[in-house]
């Protein structure tokens, strides 16, 4: 019962994991998770077109890095 009540208590869980790690070390943890995703520079889409682009360029037998132009996503504004 009590590890049901903890695993569908989210504000429980996030309680316990912040006195485990601590309280500062937590608020610091979340505050770069918050300055992480604000000042991301793409989009998770854009993000997953370029690392595919990557990978199959790595593929093809391709060791050269590619060019930024061709990281792009296509319909991609940058």
């Amino acid at each position: 019962m009590l590890l049901f009540r903890l695993l569908f208590s989210p504000v429980k869980v996030v309680l316990l994991v912040a006195r485990i790690m601590g309280y500062n070390r937590f608020v610091v943890f979340l505050l770069g998770v918050g300055v992480g995703l604000l000042v991301a520079p793409t989009t998770g889409a854009e993000m997953r077109a370029r690392l595919r682009a990557q990978i199959e360029a790595r593929m093809d037998g391709s060791s050269e890095p590619l060019a930024p132009a061709d990281l792009v996503a296509p319909g991609a504004s940058g």
